[in-house]
This record gives C-alpha cells, sequence and structure tokens, in this order.
C-alpha cells in the first residue's frame, strides 16, 4: 500500500528467489486509467481484500472516481505462471467514455531499461510507430503483449472471452512502449480506435467517445510472469496456453469455416474454378497450359492481353496448384487434369535461366510467349529484376514432382541444378542470399541484398536439392543460410521480404518502429524458415534443427487466430494474418502453414500442431465471394473492415487450399486416431472428442460438422504391434491388425 493506494508488485521465483518482475502502472499511467471528455483519468485503488485462500481464492481491490465504482480481482492458479484478472467499472448513470485501461511496467529485478539496453525481446500484434497510435482488437488473431530480459519475462494476454461480442458499445486494444518511460510498459483495456491509414496502423484519442451506462463495463486479461524464460523464449509459454485456453476448444467445437465436405471444395477447384482460368496452347512447339491469374496487365503495365498470363511466385504458384491437380487427376481417373497439370510442368520448364534464375511470369499474346522477370506490384524495378525467392520456391516444387512423375526426373534436376548452383555462387559470407539480380549482368539489387528472410526458401530449396542429388555444396550452402537466419534473423525478429516493404503495407526497407522496439515482419519467411529447419533436419539428424525450426513455428503461430470474433461475420478460427503491419485474417497462406504445422507434428508427435494444421487447412473456406461460386477471397479485414477482400485468383485460395486437403488427407485421411496417445481428429468436417484405447479395443465417436451424411475414412498412428477391436459411435466394425489400421478404414457419418 502506498500513500495514493494499493500498487500491485509482481515476482517470479520460488522460496528464496522471487525476482521482481512487473509493477502495476507506469510513470506516465496509471494502473488503471478512465478515458472520458476530460481526459485520461487515473483511478486509485484504496480497498483490498482476500476472497478465500491465497491458494483457492482471489485478491479483490477497489476504487471509485466521481462517476463510477472500480473493481480489480485477481486470480491465480497454483503451478500456473499466468494470473487471471478482471477489471469492473459500475457505473449508476449513462457517460461518455473512451478507454479503461490496466497497465503494467516491465522492472527485471527492478531496473529500469537504461541498466540493460534494449529489452531483449518485444512482441505485439501489431506495430504503432506514431504517437497517436495504438494496437487495436482489429488484429487479435492470438493476441499478446511480452516483453522478457534475460530470464525475466512479463505479458499481458486479453482474455479473449470477455472482449467478444457482435455490438459492442466500446472496442478494445492495447499498447507498448519501450522508451516512453524510464520502464518498459504494457497497457490493454476497453478503447476506442479507428484505422489510420489503409491496412497498416490504427489511432485512438480521447475525443473517440461512446455513452455507456447504466450498468457495467468489464475486461479481463492474463498477466504472465516468469524468472527462469529461456533466452528470448518465453512466447512459447504464451502459445501454448492461448491454445490451451482457446484453440483446442474451438477446434474441438462443431462450428468451423468448413461448411461443405472437402469433396465440394474439390469440386468447385477443379471442375468450377479451374475451368474458367485454363488456357491450353502452345510454346516453343510443346504443349502447356496457362492457369491464368489474370493480374499482369494491372500489375506490370503491359497491354491487356498480359492478362493471359501464368505465374510462378511464392504467392500465385502454378506448379503447385498444377501438382494438386495432378495428386486428384490420377485418383480420380481425369486423364485431362493429369494432362493440364502435366502441361503447366512443361511451361515451368520452358523458362529461360540465362545464368541460373528464370523469369517469374510468362504471358501470351498475338505475338507469341513472353516472360517476366518479376511483378511489378510486389517487386522492384517494375518487375524487371530476376526474384531469388520465387525461383526457389517453385524449384523446390519442381523436385516434387521428380518424384511425381519419374519421367521428367532428368530435366527438372537440369532445371533446379542450374538455380542451385546460381544461389550457391552469389551466397555472401555472411550466408545471406540476395533477393534481386539484373537480368543481364546477374549482378545482385542493393534491395534486400545483405539481409533478408527470404534466404530461409533458398535454404529450404538447397536442403531438398542435396536430399535430391546428394551434393554436398547444396547442403553446405543450405546450412550456411540457416545459420544466417538463426543468427541475424532470429534473435531481432528482423522477418523481411519483398511484402514486407513492396505491398499493400509499403514502407521504407529498413523500417524500425522505435515505440514497439520491433521490425516490421512477415509471416511467409517464418513458414520457410521452419520448413527449412525441419528438411535439414531430415537431411543432417541434427536435432538443433528440429528445436530451432519448432521454436520458429511456434514464433509463426503467435499470428493464428485461435478464435473468430462475433464482429466480425465471417468464421475464421485457424486462420493466419500476413504482418505485424497487415490488417488481414485468414490469408491464404495459410495453406502452406497447414503443411509445417503438419509436417512439425509428424517430426514431434504434437498434438497441438495436429490441431492447429487441421485448423488452418480449413480456414480458406469461410472467404467464397457468395454461396454458389467456386472463388475465394484472399483473405478477410484486408482494410480493418467486416468485409472480405477480393479475389486474387484460383492459386491464392481455393486451388491453394485444396492442393493442401489433398496432401493433409492422403497422409492422415478424413480423420486421426491417435492409438497410443488416445485422442482424435477430424479433419474432413467431422471431430473426434474423445478416445479410448486399451485391452485391445479403441472406441471413439465420429461426430458430423457439416450435415451431410457420407463416409469418412479414419486412418490411425502410433499403433502398438497389436491388433484392436474398433468400435465407433456405437458400433463394432471389427478387428484390425496395424497395418490395416495404418492404411485406414470406412466409417459413416
Amino acid at each position: 500500500r502506498d500513500p495514493g493506494g494499493y500498487r500491485e508488485e509482481w515476482f517470479a521465483g520460488g522460496p528464496g528467489e522471487w525476482r521482481l518482475v512487473a509493477l502495476s502502472g507506469s510513470e506516465s499511467r496509471g494502473p488503471i486509467v478512465l478515458g472520458t471528455r476530460g481526459g485520461m483519468t487515473s483511478i486509485p485503488l484504496t480497498g483490498a481484500s482476500l476472497r478465500g485462500s491465497v491458494r483457492g481464492g482471489a485478491l479483490e481491490l477497489r476504487g471509485s472516481s466521481s462517476t463510477a465504482r472500480l473493481t480489480e480481482t485477481i486470480t491465480l492458479s497454483e503451478g500456473s505462471p499466468f494470473a487471471s484478472i478482471s477489471v469492473r467499472m459500475e457505473m449508476a448513470a449513462e457517460m461518455s467514455v473512451s478507454g479503461l485501461m490496466s497497465t503494467y511496467a516491465f522492472a527485471p529485478d527492478g531496473r529500469d531499461s537504461r541498466e540493460y539496453g534494449p529489452v531483449d525481446f518485444v512482441f505485439t500484434p501489431q506495430l504503432r510507430p506514431a504517437p497517436d497510435e495504438v494496437i487495436a482488437d482489429h488484429v487479435f488473431r492470438s493476441p499478446a503483449f511480452i516483453l522478457q530480459e534475460g530470464g525475466l519475462a512479463a505479458a499481458v494476454v486479453p482474455d479473449l472471452r470477455s472482449i467478444d461480442g457482435k455490438e459492442r458499445s466500446i472496442r478494445s486494444g492495447g499498447d507498448l512502449q519501450v522508451a516512453a518511460d524510464r520502464r518498459p510498459f504494457i497497457s490493454f483495456g476497453l478503447m476506442n480506435w479507428e484505422r489510420k491509414k489503409e491496412d497498416v496502423f490504427y489511432a485512438h484519442a480521447d475525443t473517440m467517445l461512446s455513452r455507456v451506462g447504466p450498468g457495467n463495463l468489464t475486461y479481463a486479461f492474463f498477466l504472465y510472469v516468469n524468472a527462469s524464460a529461456p533466452p528470448r523464449g518465453a512466447f512459447r509459454d504464451v502459445v501454448r496456453f492461448q491454445w490451451s485456453e482457446y484453440g483446442h476448444s474451438n477446434f474441438l467445437g462443431a462450428v468451423s469455416p468448413q461448411s461443405m465436405p472437402f469433396a465440394a471444395y474439390i469440386h468447385k477447384s477443379w471442375y468450377e474454378f479451374l475451368p474458367s482460368v485454363a488456357l491450353d496452347t502452345a510454346y516453343r512447339g510443346v504443349p502447356v497450359t496457362l492457369l491464368r491469374q489474370g493480374r499482369l496487365a494491372w500489375s506490370n503495365r503491359l497491354p491487356p492481353a498480359a492478362d493471359n498470363d501464368c505465374w510462378f511466385n511464392v504467392w500465385f504458384n502454378a506448379l503447385r496448384t498444377a501438382y494438386g491437380m495432378h495428386l486428384y487427376g490420377t485418383a480420380a481417373g481425369d486423364t485431362l487434369l493429369v494432362q493440364r497439370s502435366e502441361r503447366v510442368l512443361n511451361l515451368a520448364l520452358l523458362a529461360p535461366r540465362g545464368e541460373g534464375l528464370a523469369p517469374t511470369i510468362f504471358y501470351i499474346d498475338s505475338a507469341g510467349g513472353h516472360w517476366v522477370a518479376d511483378q511489378g506490384w510486389g517487386g522492384i524495378d517494375s518487375g524487371k529484376r530476376l526474384p531469388m525467392f520465387h525461383n526457389a520456391f517453385t524449384a523446390t516444387w519442381m523436385l516434387a514432382w521428380a518424384d511425381l512423375v519419374p519421367a521428367r526426373r532428368t530435366a527438372i534436376l537440369d532445371f533446379t541444378t542450374g538455380i542451385a548452383r546460381f544461389l550457391i555462387a552469389h551466397q555472401e559470407p555472411t550466408g545471406v542470399i540476395p533477393s534481386w539480380y539484373d537480368a543481364a549482368t546477374g549482378e545482385p539489387s542493393p534491395v534486400l541484398r545483405d539481409e533478408n528472410a527470404e534466404t530461409a526458401g533458398a535454404a529450404l530449396f538447397l536442403s531438398r536439392y542435396a536430399e535430391a542429388t546428394g551434393d554436398t555444396a547444396s547442403r553446405r550452402a543450405a546450412e550456411d543460410a540457416m545459420g544466417y537466419i538463426l543468427t541475424s534473423v532470429v534473435p531481432d525478429r528482423k522477418w523481411y521480404d519483398f511484402e514486407t516493404f513492396f505491398s499493400c503495407s509499403a514502407k521504407p526497407v529498413g523500417f524500425f518502429d522505435t515505440v514497439t522496439g520491433q521490425y516490421p515482419q512477415n509471416t511467409l519467411s517464418m513458414d520457410m524458415a521452419a520448413e527449412a529447419c525441419a528438411s535439414l533436419f531430415s537431411l543432417t539428424g541434427k536435432k538443433e534443427y528440429l528445436d530451432r525450426g519448432s521454436a520458429i513455428l511456434d514464433y509463426l503461430c503467435l499470428y493464428q487466430q485461435v478464435w473468430s470474433p462475433r464482429w466480425l461475420s465471417r468464421e475464421l478460427f485457424g486462420g493466419f494474418g500476413v504482418q505485424n503491419t497487415d490488417a488481414e485474417w485468414s490469408d491464404a497462406r495459410q495453406e502452406y502453414f497447414a503443411m509445417t504445422l503438419m509436417r512439425y507434428y509428424a517430426l514431434t508427435g504434437k498434438r497441438e500442431y495436429f490441431e492447429r494444421g487441421v485448423a488452418a487447412l480449413r480456414a480458406m473456406f469461410s472467404l467464397f465471394e457468395s454461396a454458389d461460386s467456386p472463388r475465394t477471397a484472399e483473405n478477410y479485414g484486408h482494410s480493418g473492415g467486416d468485409t472480405p477482400a477480393g479475389v486474387t485468383g484460383l492459386h491464392w485460395g481455393t486451388g491453394s487450399a485444396v492442393v493442401s486437403v489433398h496432401l493433409v488427407t492422403a497422409l492422415y485421411g478424413d480423420a486421426y486416431v491417435n492409438v497410443r496417445e488416445g485422442w482424435g481428429a477430424g479433419i474432413d468436417g467431422c471431430r473426434i472428442p474423445a478416445v479410448h484405447a486399451g485391452d485391445g479395443v479403441i472406441r471413439f465417436a465420429v461426430l458430423d460438422n457439416v450435415g451431410v451424411h457420407r463416409t469418412v475414412h479414419v486412418k490411425f498412428g502410433s499403433i502398438p504391434d497389436r491388433s484392436y477391436s474398433v468400435i465407433v459411435n456405437d458400433r463394432p466394425l471389427g478387428q484390425f491388425t496395424p497395418g490395416e489400421l495404418e492404411r485406414g478404414i470406412d466409417v459413416a457419418v
């Protein structure tokens, strides 16, 4: 208790080694402040009482202003570093309110930040570089505000249940500032905000008033403190907590972005959308198929005929889409689909490579076929530079095609060998590989030359190439590239790729938010880094790659939606955002991330990764432009509002999602049961609430989520070496050997 009222000091550790981590309030903000027409006013907490015991009760702090009474309730859970804190303001009459916020200062061992320099680790869901800006709840996908110095860490994690509501009298948001006071601080609570710049930042002002009351205003959050966190690793506790608190229960729910069986989406993709964009033609005397994006004329300021285009870049990759077409066409006996898919491969292999890299966009007009180095919208120099990232991604998928169509293996290895040699030749001593090159000379552009996270995409390709060929130079280069990512990108979270600076969230290269102490970050490069680590672990057997890759994947999960707020009209659970300077929910990249999560489940056996992967897999399917359309929007809420973005094309929406569906269901079926650990997960529009496995019997229920009677194929994993009787939905299905269970059994739902 201070003369002005009670304040909180938060310690972590144990008897004899308690260490101060955080304090309520900061120099510039009181512990709890109320925003009204007259500005922000601190409400002192002058009363305190303990309900129940310290271990099983709650601490209640009380205060009042001239217009309202305030109660803060703090509940500890034994063994958990997350304390639950709720704030309730009782108003006897209607009043104008702009905000009600709680603030905590980060005080590792009581020190000021000037005693230890820049804090080791910061995370916020969004940047907020200008004085009037805040972090709006529109970007609260997995919201957390995290600070760490050494082993001491603090975080404020909004309680999503307390801020969810379709009709809200006042919005919510947060703030984090590392240098405004002697100690960094975090604020969270209710606050009105408005979008300041399209796609990017949000502002709050005391004049943004809402009429509220009489009655209560409430919000809640969790305060995390830790005195022994791994270096820059406390965020992983937050990621685990968010899934256990929200994600897992939402995953087991009957509502998800998937409202129809996967078969319906497959039909929409290959038999409704694909025919409208496929163009069968010939180039250099070879039959080719263009999967038209219809975007090049706009992007590169070319004549309208340039929209007869086919893209091979990271966003819109026709070769990845065609891979899924081939998988499905082969299984379904659709020879036209298989033929068209192989003609896409024909086109990709015909790209001129010069010194090694290829142009990444093709179009055809009355004068014939033309290759364009790069897109003008998300690239540099009007798309005239050859892009490393797009080449590496396409070459990675080419290597997958070599296994799918062995007859083309020689041509594919010839193509990818040229790219591998180019990347190795241009790798800098630091391990970085520059992003763009002059098409004539092969000289790298200074833009993203010396530092970029696109190098992770090169590491992935070089690792896969080394695995396919046994090439030791590629293996060394892949390890050097990943070494650069781990030492120069991960520590300061410099997740730079082309979209970070050159797309709809344009900003100067190297931009830094001095308020939160963070760089802009893009999730696509994070995913490539996690994939590269997984590939290098498989290639080298070095456990460091699995450990570091899992940490990168966990960081990426801070951008995954563990809920779907009711103030946004679509079902958005499981999707991913784009970057920390963008507004999107459920961006099409989540279909790549679904595969990465499933890959890490296979490597680690962690159930959470499996569930997150399935949630990401389903996320695209709530974004159709209409009930009858086969086209999904690229993402949702792109400009900060409750609306879908535009349709970008087959490759960044319906098609990319369905390709991932084919890949996941081939491995895990329509539903999956882990026998040894006794859990299951629905994949295709179903759920498995519980599994009981023992004494030679596996018993579980498969419940339908989409209201369509059908048969689902259930696969089993982690099976002890014995046969089992299987009972599903209280119906005995017979006895099965481990091999039969691995191959799967059909279940009617």
